[in-house]
């Protein structure tokens, strides 16, 4: 089964502490010459066939500007079977996660100071005494809340439906030339094999919320004492001062819209216009979430792909009853290129599956045979 590598080995991007996963990077996996699935986005098309070179995977650009197949016009001169790249849903069904994660810190602190001196003066006919006592008292209050919700929705996949055909120079690359490690030089190491149809939303919400409280306070004490009188007075100089503040971050995105939002702010106060328009950003992320599941299927309804079993009447393509013993070629239409170029704009296709070149049985019969090209 193919390895999903995160994010992050994809977009240089920094990763979400609380999504953090122990899944291998796309350079382990192309070490181990293993199927390796990527996050993908609107802004490129790729079509299945296409190579790619995972050394190149950190560049603008790892995709081969050749191929080492025979293309669609070749196919109809030479009278082999065509490629076909179909939808496929094995199951006869689709497949949703949601996942919510949230982690509280709270830390509190309490320090009170407490000091004084007292002074004395004995004259005989009279005495006098003086005090000073100081009392400090200092608290605060750190509390930090991250919330991190995801959901996913996968509807199937379009694949190949079976593997293009090495063109000849492939073939004497492979035969005659540097064999399997200078044709996956120069052509590339892996094909991609398809798309996973679906979407992905992800948002984050981090909160911080610090206070602190000072109080102060003086006491000066006198007292007097004499053959015909006594006197003694207290007095209180007091201080306080207190703060607060807070603030709010949220990042996340959503694969469908190609959205991506990360706002911070900082306040004060109880609200502000800027806190409750990010209120509404966050809840707005996270009812996209919510509806992921309708929002792909209505989607994929838009570009031309019906993701359910159909039968058709003349012209009309007429959805039917699910069964569990529906076969799997009732879960199968062809595709063509310009169904792929809708998908990936849409922003369905949510991953690409790669798959290495040497697994090809073509390519493993070039390299071990002795058919003289």
């Amino acid at each position: 089964m193919p390895v999903a590598i995160d994010s992050e080995d994809a977009f240089l991007s920094s990763p979400d502490p609380l999504l953090e996963s122990n899944k291998p990077s796309l350079s382990a996996l192309a070490e181990q010459r293993l199927p390796i699935v990527i996050p993908w986005h609107p802004e490129q098309v790729i079509y299945p066939g296409q190579l790619f070179h995972s050394r190149l995977s950190r560049t603008q650009n790892p995709w081969s500007k050749i191929s080492p197949f025979i293309d669609a016009e070749q196919e109809q001169e030479t009278g082999r079977v065509p490629r076909r790249m179909v939808y496929l849903s094995a199951d006869g069904g689709t497949s949703g996660s949601f996942k919510s994660t949230k982690s509280q810190s709270t830390t509190a602190k309490e320090d009170h100071e407490s000091y004084g001196f007292t002074a004395t003066v004995d004259l005989g006919f009279c005495s006098a005494s003086g005090s000073l006592q100081y009392d400090r008292h200092l608290s605060t209050n750190n509390d930090d809340v991250k919330t991190s919700v995801r959901s996913s929705y996968r509807c199937g996949s379009v694949l190949l439906r079976q593997a293009p055909e090495l063109t000849t120079e492939a073939q004497i690359e492979l035969k005659y030339g540097d064999g399997l490690e200078g044709f996956e030089d120069r052509f590339g190491d892996y094909y991609l094999f398809g798309y996973n149809i679906g979407g992905d939303n992800t948002m984050m919400v981090s909160t911080n919320s610090q206070s602190m409280s000072l109080a102060e306070r003086r006491t000066l004490s006198v007292k007097i004492e004499s053959f015909f009188f006594d006197i003694e007075f207290t007095t209180h100089f007091d201080s306080a001062e207190a703060s607060a503040s807070a603030s709010l971050r949220v990042t996340g995105y959503d694969s469908l819209l190609h959205t991506v939002i990360d706002q911070s702010q900082s306040w004060a106060a109880s609200a502000t216009a800027d806190f409750d328009r990010m209120q509404r950003d966050t809840a707005k992320m996270r009812n996209l979430g919510s509806t992921l599941p309708t929002r792909v299927e209505k989607k994929a309804e838009e570009v031309g792909l019906l993701l359910s079993p159909t039968a058709v009447f003349g012209d009309r393509a007429v959805k039917v009853n699910n069964s569990p013993y529906t076969p799997i070629a009732a879960l199968e239409r062809d595709v063509d290129e310009s169904l792929c170029e809708r998908l990936v704009k849409s922003g369905l296709v949510v991953e690409m599956v790669l798959i290495p070149v040497r697994s090809l049985r073509s390519v493993q019969y070039w390299i071990t045979e002795d058919d003289i090209i």
